[in-house]
């Protein structure tokens, strides 16, 4: 028996299958939004933790990969409730009027302490946990909404492009701004420049949120029926081999990020030996995530989605071992490193769109789209992907002896294979993993 057809209502037929260009460019600030919040957790929050509020690094790394595994399992959860949210705002424009401000105000937590010893412990892990469950009840609905906005693949490609704009925006103002924020802010109190940064940019987030859900309304109605227990629905998604091959991948490039971003001010600092090149760093990844979101769209409708995003992988890992030999050579090697994350950065820039895909060959599996739901497993991907990354970093470091008063050279070389020689592996990872998905658009 074939699955229901789609409710139609007067209010989504009159809506177009490609959303207007406003809707477009503005389904890319969500991803703005979300860096200004969750890349500036990924970059300093190790850093504040070691630095700051005096954590050792063990306990800051387990912190984080117990608090985001914890966070993530709450991802499946929120995307079934998305799934049967029904209300005047649609299903997935309700959390982000009204958990944007619950997310701005956790982040803000998440970079103060309350002194020292095991009450900063106990703080942290539990800001830590809070600020990921928000991001959660914002960044669910706002990666599932894509689908429920355009049926048109190219448009879903195009947009994730305009998604990742926003995001190499949101790289490119944390890069730049977080910095020199905690210092006008905090002066010689880093403590109260970190807090005060995170107030503002939480507020700014916030803000973002809320002009995407003005921008986007969401166009395909859900199916009359929608009869399936959780469990039923949780096990259906064995059988979406494409949908765990992208989820897998995800984890994996987002174990990637991880290391990076957490590593970035460590390398700079003792490999480097220049405080300020965590900014080039961050820059130079930022602009190569900008550069990405540009060209991917253009080069995977070329290549073919999983042969140019494994391409891209097999230049990244290559390049990413020539690296190694050039940390004296600051120019060529900033030059090296975007062009190496550029081309590993395929898989990130059309990641939202094959998980619409994968939900358009859910629904001919199940007669169920369960926009929420899948998507859930690509963000939880995303989060335990990049808190296993810091927290990989962390316990290298922890393992290379590292103390902020004095980095050893033993110290100083696990920060170097760890920033370099683990990406390069990932990446060759990833691409096994690439080898799940076969939802090319020729095929379909």
């Amino acid at each position: 028996m074939p699955p229901p057809a789609p409710a139609v209502t007067p209010e989504t037929s009159a809506r177009p299958a490609v959303p207007a260009k406003a809707a477009q460019l503005g389904y890319g600030l969500g991803d703005l939004a979300s860096n200004l919040t969750w890349t500036t957790l990924t970059v300093f929050l190790l850093y504040y933790y070691t630095d700051v509020a005096g954590l050792a690094a063990t306990t800051a790394g387990t912190i984080l990969l117990v608090g985001r595994i914890a966070d993530a399992v709450i991802d499946p959860v929120v995307g079934l409730v998305v799934d049967r949210t029904r209300s005047r705002f649609g299903r997935a424009r309700p959390y982000l009027i009204f958990a944007a401000p619950v997310l701005g105000i956790a982040f803000a937590l998440a970079f103060s302490s309350p002194g020292g010893g095991t009450a900063a412990v106990v703080w942290a892990a539990l800001t830590f946990v809070v600020v990921g469950i928000s991001h959660s009840l914002v960044n669910v609905p706002y990666g599932a909404m894509l689908p429920m906005l355009t049926d048109d693949a190219g448009t879903r490609l195009k947009m994730s492009g305009y998604r990742f704009v926003g995001a190499s925006l949101g790289l490119i103002a944390v890069s730049l701004a977080v910095m020199p924020l905690v210092g006008a802010l905090g002066g010689a109190d880093r403590g109260r420049g970190f807090t005060g940064m995170a107030i503002i940019l939480g507020t700014v987030g916030t803000l973002l949120y809320w002009i995407v859900a003005v921008l986007c309304r969401e166009r395909p109605a859900a199916p009359a029926a929608r009869a399936a227990t959780t469990w039923r629905a949780l096990a259906s998604l064995r059988g979406n081999r494409h949908w765990l091959g992208v989820s897998a991948a995800s984890l994996i490039a987002f174990v990637r990020l991880g290391i990076i971003t957490a590593g970035a001010v460590f390398y700079a600092r003792e490999v480097l030996d220049d405080a300020w090149a965590t900014s080039y760093i961050l820059l130079a990844f930022s602009l190569s995530a900008l550069a990405g979101s540009l060209v991917t769209p253009w080069f995977l409708r070329r290549a073919g989605k999983r042969r140019g995003i494994d391409s891209g992988l097999a230049v990244t890992a290559a390049l990413y071992v020539l690296l190694f030999f050039l940390d004296g050579q600051p120019m060529v090697f900033l030059a090296v490193f975007l062009f190496a994350n550029l081309t590993g950065g395929f898989g990130f820039v059309a990641a939202p769109a094959l998980v619409s895909d994968t939900i358009d060959h859910h629904e001919t599996l199940t007669g169920r789209r369960d926009e929420g739901l899948l998507y859930a497993g690509y963000s939880f991907a995303t989060k335990v992907g990049t808190a296993l990354g810091g927290s990989l970093f962390a316990w290298a470091l922890a393992w290379g002896g590292y103390r902020a008063e004095h980095v050893s050279a033993r110290a100083s070389q696990a920060i170097e294979w760890a920033f370099i020689g683990l990406p390069a592996l990932l990446c060759l990872a990833q691409a096994a993993c690439m080898a799940l998905y076969g939802l090319e658009d020729r095929e379909r």
